[in-house]
């Protein structure tokens, strides 16, 4: 996703996907992580050998473009939304 995304704002900053490291991570020893009930932010450099995770290689310009108009239609939505909120009625 995150590939894609670059391939359509800010292609000069991707290198080559065929330069893509192995995908590969290291899950955590605890099991509530791995279990996908509790979360935190991961050590980059201790995850991974290149920081990265996933597989970039099926990432085109054209998904980024896809995942970044819907996103940003969504977050305009979400802006809208709070910004017409009354506080103090915020729930039916």
């Amino acid at each position: 996703m995150e590939t894609s995304l670059l391939l359509y704002l800010k292609p000069e900053l991707v290198r080559p996907l065929e330069e893509a490291g192995l995908v590969s991570e290291k899950k955590n020893k605890i099991k509530a992580f791995s279990e996908g009930w509790v979360w935190a932010e991961r050590k980059w450099s201790q995850v991974t050998e290149d920081t990265g995770i996933g597989n970039p290689k099926f990432a085109t310009k054209e998904k980024g473009e896809r995942y970044f108009k819907a996103i940003t239609e969504k977050m305009a939505t979400l802006f809208v939304d709070l910004a017409e909120v009354d506080v103090d009625k915020m729930y039916e």
